[in-house]
């Protein structure tokens, strides 16, 4: 391998954990944007794990969340209402947190298949089923609640709101991919 190699090799690695590291600050910036609604909030959060299945490939994209999964596990106030710590991850909401992961990694495989608007937002919407099942199921687990209670607090309020992110997480990206072009 010669040294040009290396170098090309290097700043593509660097460019890589660079895209990861923005996104999963800009998921910590969003997810303490909140407005609460009930039981579950209503955060921007899901607009950062949108973008990172809409920009990355599917093992940066699921990094870029567990990273913000990990900073807000060691306690830093990164998850909605500014709350961090396990407790969080294991309460009722939590499903909602780690459900990002393979929401992430559902979104950007998908949409690495597809290059046209309306098959990326039926991915995106997809994948948002798979985070709201995430996140019912383990609200069902610990609220002791009925399937149609649960789906009152953690999915009906929320489907409008969530596919308005999806919306403009794809415009976003589409911009972002036209100005940044072969960096990002």
């Amino acid at each position: 391998m010669n040294r040009s190699h290396r170098m090309h090799t290097r700043q593509t690695v660097l460019r890589r954990m660079c895209r990861t590291a923005l996104l999963t600050a800009l998921i910590c910036v969003l997810s303490v944007i909140t407005i609460p609604i009930g039981a579950v909030p209503l955060t921007l959060g899901l607009l950062g794990i949108f973008l990172c299945g809409l920009l990355l490939p599917p093992t940066d994209a699921c990094a870029a969340v567990g990273g913000y999964l990990l900073l807000g596990a060691l306690g830093l106030p990164v998850f909605a209402g500014m709350q961090g710590g396990i407790g969080v991850l294991a309460g009722p909401t939590g499903g909602f947190l780690w459900g990002y992961l393979p929401t992430v990694w559902l979104l950007s495989g998908l949409v690495r298949r597809t290059e046209r608007t309306a098959p990326r937002l039926i991915c995106g919407m997809a994948a948002l089923a798979l985070l709201y099942l995430c996140g019912t199921v383990q609200f069902l687990a610990i609220a002791g609640v009925s399937l149609s209670a649960a789906l009152a607090v953690c999915v009906w309020p929320f489907v409008l709101p969530d596919t308005v992110k999806l919306v403009c997480a794809y415009i976003l990206s589409v911009r972002l991919r036209r100005i940044l072009g072969h960096h990002l």
